[in-house]
C-alpha cells in the first residue's frame, strides 16, 4: 500500500505514574484523578511532554460516567499545543448547575495527544497513534460528614443471588483496587457511589471473608481492609 496510512487509536493507559505512550518520550499528567474542593473555584492538572524533539496537540474535556459532555465543569485550555520538553497547567472550572451537597460526584477528566504528521507521510506507510487518557474527577462539596480515607472501612458486603454486593453509606466515593473473597480475585471491579451499591459477580464456590484495597486521594493504594459477607 503506498501513500498516507494513518490509523487513529483511543486507548485507555493505567500507569502508576499516569504516564500515556507517546513517542520515544511519553505524556505525563500530573496525577491520576482529580479531587475538586467546592471551597475552591477551581482544580488543575499538569501535563508534561517528556519528548525531547516532539510536540503534541493536545485535546481535554470533562464527561460524565455515559460520555455525556454536558456536565457542569469547564476545562481550559480544551485545545493546545504541547512542545517537546516543556509543562502546560490544564485548570477546571465549576459552571452553572446544582450537585448534590450531601456526597461526592464523579465525572472524568479526558486528555488525547496526538502528534504531528510526519513530514515524509505524503511518500511512506505511516502508522500514526492519538494516545487518549481518562482519570475520574471527584467533585467533593463542603461540610461532608466523615472522610475520604475511612469511607472503605464502612462499606457493608453482602451477597445477593450469585452476586456480590458492595453497599456504601458514606458521603464518599470508593476506587477500588483489588478485591477478595476467601482469597479468590473479583473481577470487572471498579468503584461504588455514595450512598449507592455497585454489583459484582461472586467468584464461584467463594466463602464469606473479604479482603480489599482502595485507591485514595493521592492515587495511592489503601492497606488490606477485611469484612465478612453477610
Amino acid at each position: 500500500m503506498y501513500g498516507k496510512l494513518i490509523i487513529s487509536s483511543l486507548a485507555l493507559l493505567i500507569a502508576s505514574q499516569s504516564a500515556f505512550a507517546a513517542g520515544a518520550g511519553g505524556i505525563v499528567l500530573g496525577a491520576t484523578r482529580v479531587i475538586y474542593d467546592a471551597s475552591s473555584k477551581e482544580s488543575s492538572l499538569s501535563i508534561n511532554n517528556k519528548n525531547s524533539d516532539q510536540y503534541f496537540l493536545v485535546q481535554s474535556w470533562i464527561d460524565d460516567a455515559n460520555g455525556n459532555k454536558k456536565v457542569p465543569f469547564a476545562i481550559t485550555p480544551p485545545l493546545f499545543r504541547l512542545n517537546a520538553e516543556k509543562e502546560n497547567m490544564m485548570r477546571i472550572m465549576k459552571t452553572a448547575g446544582d450537585l448534590p451537597g450531601d456526597r461526592e460526584s464523579v465525572f472524568y477528566v479526558n486528555v488525547k495527544a496526538i502528534p504531528p504528521v510526519p513530514d515524509n507521510a505524503d511518500t511512506q506507510n505511516t502508522l500514526q497513534l492519538a494516545i487518549k487518557t481518562r482519570i475520574k474527577l471527584f467533585y467533593r462539596p463542603k461540610g461532608l460528614e466523615g472522610k475520604a480515607a475511612e469511607a472503605g472501612s464502612h462499606l457493608q458486603w453482602s451477597q445477593q443471588d450469585k452476586d456480590l454486593v458492595v453497599t456504601n453509606p458514606t458521603a464518599y466515593a470508593v476506587s477500588f483496587n483489588e478485591i477478595n473473597v476467601s482469597g479468590k480475585p473479583v473481577k470487572d471491579i471498579n468503584m461504588v457511589l455514595p450512598k449507592s451499591e455497585s454489583h459484582y459477580a461472586m467468584p464461584a464456590g467463594a466463602g464469606k471473608n473479604v479482603s480489599f484495597t482502595f485507591i485514595n486521594d493521592f492515587g495511592g493504594v489503601s492497606e488490606p481492609i477485611n469484612a465478612v459477607v453477610n
